[in-house]
Order: structure tokens, then sequence, then C-alpha cells
């Protein structure tokens, strides 16, 4: 009997304890998704005074380039880690290789806002892989992840 109450409180302990479920390590919180909707992020310094104006030359970039790909940006703010650095979110290609082709052509490209020095980080994201991120309030380890799976 008293081994029973010990695996219940286990068990209750494991499935309300929320600080053990929002803790992914970098191993299981990142998967190679290639058919998977994909987003494109960039990652921004802090709190840029000129984010309007960095928003406004990357959708003039994907209104010029990718007019029919009906491509989205918006900006996301999460807490934890990322509470001081947003994330500008650019949505929807169909798989990897279509934003992969996009990072592709930015760093072919290297377009006026790359040069404006408000971009940490950018890298294209499978959505199960964003989420990841959203539900951790990390990007740790994601950066290593896509060097190897991209």
């Amino acid at each position: 009997m008293k081994i029973r109450t010990l695996f219940f409180f286990l068990f209750a302990f494991m499935a309300f304890n929320t600080d053990a479920q929002e803790t992914l390590t970098p191993k299981e919180a990142f998967s190679l998704n290639a058919n998977e909707e994909h987003y494109y992020i960039f990652v921004l310094n802090n709190r840029p005074a000129d984010l309007p104006e960095l928003r406004a030359a990357i959708t003039k970039y994907i209104w010029k380039h990718y007019p029919k790909a009906n491509l989205k940006i918006t900006q996301i703010e999460i807490d934890g880690d990322l509470a001081n650095v947003p994330l500008l979110h650019v949505k929807t290609f169909r798989n990897k290789a279509e934003a992969l082709a996009f990072h592709q052509a930015l760093l072919k490209d290297h377009p006026d806002f790359m040069h404006m020095g408000m971009t940490a980080d950018y890298f294209p994201i499978s959505k199960s892989n964003f989420e990841a991120i959203v539900r951790s309030k990390s990007l740790n380890g994601y950066k290593d992840f896509f060097q190897k799976n991209y």
C-alpha cells in the first residue's frame, strides 16, 4: 500500500510540476521536420529604437522579392530569456526548402536592413521548433541545431 501511495505522489508531482514541463533540453526540444510549415525569425538586438523602420524594410524586401508568397511579418515578444529580445516572425513557408531558399536569398542579396545593426541573428524554423522555443522561452540550443540540420 505504501508503494502505491509513493508512486501516486511521484506521478502527481511530475504531472503538475509546470517548471519541469517548461524546461526543454536542446536534444529533446528540436526536431528536423522538413515537410512541416516553416517560419523565418529575425532575432533583434534588445529593443531597437528604429524597430518600425526595420520592420518596414523587411516588409518592402518581401513585397519586392516574394510578391505572390503571401508572407506576413509580426513582432513576437516572449517572456523568460527572451523578455528583452523582440523577434520578427515571418510566416508562412510551406516547408524547409522554401524557408531555406528565403534564407539563402537574404545571405546573397544582403539587403539594406541587414546593415542596420539591429538584427542579432536570423534563421528559418519549423512550426514545432518555434513552438518549443515559445514554451521554453529560450533560443538555447537552436542555433547549433540550425547549423547542423539546415
